[in-house]
């Protein structure tokens, strides 16, 4: 089994490819070291094959499974950064780590946290670097588990029940490659266009004041 192929991966597990396909996207949204595996090309490809090939699991319960443990993931890493946020940033005189920072931080987050945390869905490492980030600004948990889980619920069935969908295409069928590179690059830029969109808004009020 190749763990960076989606192919590779799901056609190994067979039977189990849900179980193994949820605790990979669970460990690399929770964790930085997990980022190199595949998470939007494993969520379109394990989409096609259960329109072809598992066809004896139903769609449904995939969505299910795949997207608590997409949430739950990202639950792990806000956990972890508020757990080791406080302990990074409480020397005032560090250059980088310093409660000045950790304020800015939250502040930032406070301001732009919603488009953050669910654009940073579609960006492979960003996905798992936002929660921890956002837990060390001590963000407010009630909110990050709604923004988790609205991020989650765009994520999951978009790349899911795309490649579902277009598994009944032959032509997908023999070119999943190059069709999961276009995800990969689609569900990328929303997240520099919402920065640079951002930008613009303060440049602007930043002329006007």
């Amino acid at each position: 089994m190749n763990p960076l192929d989606p192919t590779s991966i799901i056609t190994f597990w067979g039977a189990w490819a849900l179980v193994a396909v949820s605790v990979i996207i669970f460990i690399e949204t929770a964790f930085l070291v997990g980022s190199f595996l595949p998470g939007d090309s494993l969520l379109f490809t394990l989409g096609l094959m259960l329109s072809s090939v598992l066809t004896a699991t139903p769609i449904w319960l995939a969505l299910i499974a795949v997207f608590v443990s997409a949430v739950l993931g990202s639950q792990v890493g806000y956990v972890i950064g508020r757990a080791i946020g406080p302990r990074m940033f409480r020397h005032e005189k560090s250059r980088f780590f310093n409660p000045r920072v950790l304020a800015r931080g939250q502040e930032f987050f406070n301001n732009h946290g919603n488009n953050a945390l669910i654009l940073a869905r579609f960006v492979p490492v960003i996905r798992a670097l936002i929660p921890v980030l956002v837990g060390m600004s001590l963000f407010d948990p009630r909110r990050f588990l709604i923004l988790n889980v609205v991020g989650a619920l765009l994520w999951v069935p978009t790349l899911m029940l795309l490649g579902y969908g277009l598994g009944y295409i032959p032509w997908v069928a023999h070119n999943v490659e190059w069709v999961i590179l276009a995800i990969v690059v689609l569900s990328s830029l929303p997240f520099p266009i919402g920065v640079l969109r951002e930008w613009m808004k303060r440049r602007r009020s930043t002329r006007a004041s």
